[in-house]
């Protein structure tokens, strides 16, 4: 029996209050123009999977206690802490004693550090095994891309998978730093005693202190599944609306302008999303009357193409030092 008492710390309904499905997407991406000294920077799109390559059917989450996130950005943090010594021991060489010398070994060490791992981030970020849940919108079902012990049935990428219906989302409270409580959703099969491995944690944005952030998370994954209605006008799926049959069709009749969020950058849709934010921190979720979705954000917000970030030398040196002193792809 699920719980419609949204701010109980257990399942969320399956329900749309807020009816705001919004957040920012890069939409105009200068990486795949520019990519810097990470040389093997289009393997991993080469080598996406099924699930990668369609998300207008599939919506995939990574596990927040999946080990991958170890393996994929601990050489990150690492050549962060390098880049670190070695701006101290920069710093460092007014108060060097007479006949000391700088130890070049430190920013030798460094920058083949992030070098080597610039690259070898595509190569492992493309082979090894992730732990990851996707929900597929067409067929109604939620898969997992590792074991579960105890589940018989196999979608067509061959993974263990569940009815949509079976799959619940849980609002819990865990420490996220000593002293301090905060708010995360985690999703599992509705008999999590018989399936205990479908129990995933998912990472939201902002502060963890406030519930609103797994409200407002759990909406997009319902709304995403509601195959009974066009993918929501936002920008996260504004490249692949023509690839869901009921969307198209929708678009035709609603008169949508073609490519409509291209025109906005990054930090315009940042700002609405902010907007969006603040009411939904005083939305009443558990009284309120749902709010009408939006269907025609153009009558509503207009794109300033003009702040599109654009493939300056500025842009190129700013990548430039993030490969260098932090290994970032």
């Amino acid at each position: 029996m699920q719980n419609n008492d949204y701010l109980a710390v257990d399942i969320m309904p399956k329900k749309k209050r807020f009816n705001c499905f919004f957040y920012p997407e890069r939409l105009n991406s200068l990486k795949e123009k520019f990519k810097g000294l990470c040389y093997l920077y289009d393997l991993t799109s080469k080598k996406q999977k099924v699930i990668q390559k369609h998300p207008e059917r599939y919506k995939v989450e990574m596990c927040g206690n999946s080990p991958a996130r170890a393996v994929l950005f601990g050489p990150v943090i690492i050549g962060a802490v390098l880049s670190l010594v070695t701006l101290i021991s920069v710093l460092s060489l007014p108060i060097y004693e007479e006949g000391e010398k700088f130890q070049w070994w430190i920013p030798i060490l460094t920058f083949s550090w992030n070098l080597f791992f610039l690259n070898l981030l595509p190569i492992t970020d493309s082979y090894i095994p992730k732990k990851q849940i996707y929900f597929d919108r067409q067929k109604q079902l939620v898969g997992f891309t590792y074991p579960i012990p105890g589940c018989e049935a196999r979608d067509e990428q061959g993974n263990c998978c569940f009815k949509w219906a079976d799959i619940v989302c849980h609002l819990d409270m865990v420490a996220t730093r000593p002293g301090v409580m905060g708010f995360v959703p985690y999703i599992s099969h509705v008999d999590e005693n018989k399936y205990p491995d479908t129990k995933i944690v998912v990472q939201v944005p902002d502060n963890s202190n406030n519930p609103m952030n797994c409200y407002l998370y759990w909406e997009r994954v319902v709304r995403f599944m509601d195959n009974n209605q066009p993918l929501p006008d936002v920008p996260e799926y504004e490249n692949y609306r023509h690839l869901d049959e009921p969307t198209a069709e929708f678009d035709k009749k609603n008169d949508r302008p073609n490519k409509f969020w291209s025109d906005f950058s990054l930090a315009q849709q940042v700002e609405i999303w902010q907007k969006f934010n603040k009411e939904a921190a005083h939305f009443n979720w558990l009284r309120a009357t749902p709010n009408e979705e939006i269907t025609k954000p153009w009558l509503h917000f207009k794109g300033e193409p003009e702040r599109i970030e654009k493939l300056t030398w500025k842009y190129k040196a700013k990548r430039l030092a993030l490969q260098l002193f932090m290994g970032i792809p």
